[in-house]
């Protein structure tokens, strides 16, 4: 048994206890219990756990969606890697619940597993949920178990699996709640834009984008820079179009959140969008750009960027946000006063 408090500057966190697990025992399956999973959460473990995970791992995880917080296209990731499945802590209720409120809340933070062939199996338990902040960021505490005998496992592990195995026995697919939740979070969404306060006489301070999937321009295990951004984006960069037979619109100076200053192109792209790269993610603070909200903040000529999960950024932007637009897959993009 080992306690850790997570902490960036000591290598300590909570995927890497998982991954000490993963040293010691060599697990074959895994099952995870998460009140919510993320984008950046799922993208981050895939690119430190490795993706040949999903080949020698059989995986299963309990998840939660109440309140919306469970980001729908994180768990169709999840669901959709070999050898994994997802189920729903009481979906059926919680999807035909006003604003997804539960009956009970789904709260675990949980990952257990096990090498079947030895029998040897670990636990990782704490506060940080399947999200960049939970498994890496945030200051969360845990602690994590290996068991190597029956007695062992019996007494230490034991308890909270059975627990956990019941409640999946009793939990749906996601193939039965993931469209409709998908759905009511999208009208939960255009619902509170349409009751944003006009912009009036007051002008913006900062604009932003859901960054979404990110592509992976980096190769398949860095995490990707650029997105995609609606035709026209760049006004806000104070950019015109780019020059006859160019793509190039222009140059963005990034100040980041480890404090460095940092230039980079934007571009037109064949696709009629507009391609914008970003300050490499896992040198500057921000870990992974996946499923989080890119904010930006204009100053002298250059723009502060901030990258916050969603939820997070409906709580400290939601009442700020004017001016919002939508992508054709979906994103959301804007202003903020």
């Amino acid at each position: 048994m080992r306690g850790f408090v997570q902490d960036k500057a000591e290598g300590n966190s909570t995927l890497s206890e998982i991954k000490k697990v993963q040293d010691e025992i060599s697990f074959d399956a895994f099952f995870g219990c998460y009140a919510y999973v993320t984008q950046s959460g799922f993208r981050f473990f895939e690119l430190n756990i490795g993706k040949s995970f999903w080949q020698r791992t059989t995986s299963r995880w309990l998840l939660g969606i109440d309140y919306g917080r469970s980001d729908p296209r994180a768990m169709k990731e999840l669901a959709g890697r070999k050898n994994s499945e997802v189920r729903i802590f009481d979906g059926h209720f919680v999807v035909n619940s006003p604003g997804f409120k539960p009956r009970r809340d789904f709260h675990p933070k949980a990952a257990m597993t096990e090498n079947t062939a030895t029998g040897a199996q670990g636990m990782v338990l704490g506060s940080g949920n399947f999200s960049y902040n939970g498994l890496w960021r945030s200051v969360e505490a845990g602690a994590s178990i290996i068991t190597l005998t029956k007695p062992d496992t019996t007494k230490y592990i034991k308890p909270v699996t059975s627990g956990f195995e019941a409640l999946w026995d009793a939990a749906c697919p996601l193939k039965d709640v993931v469209s409709d939740y998908e759905k009511k979070l999208s009208e939960l969404a255009s619902a509170k834009d349409a009751e944003r306060s006009p912009i009036g006489d007051r002008s913006a301070h900062g604009f932003w984008i859901e960054a979404g999937y990110v592509t992976k321009n980096r190769g398949p295990q860095k995490p990707g820079n650029q997105i995609f951004a609606p035709n026209g984006f760049r006004k806000y960069f104070g950019l015109g179009r780019a020059k006859a037979s160019s793509t190039l619109i222009g140059e963005i100076t990034f100040e980041t959140a480890a404090g460095s200053k940092i230039k980079k192109n934007y571009r037109e792209n064949d696709n009629g969008m507009e391609k914008l790269t970003l300050p490499m993610p896992e040198a500057n603070g921000f870990g992974v750009y996946d499923g989080k909200v890119l904010v930006f903040e204009p100053s002298n000529g250059e723009f502060v960027l901030s990258a916050i999960e969603r939820e997070e950024f409906e709580r400290c932007y939601g009442h700020r946000l004017v001016n919002i637009g939508k992508m054709g897959g979906g994103r959301r993009y804007g202003e903020y006063v």
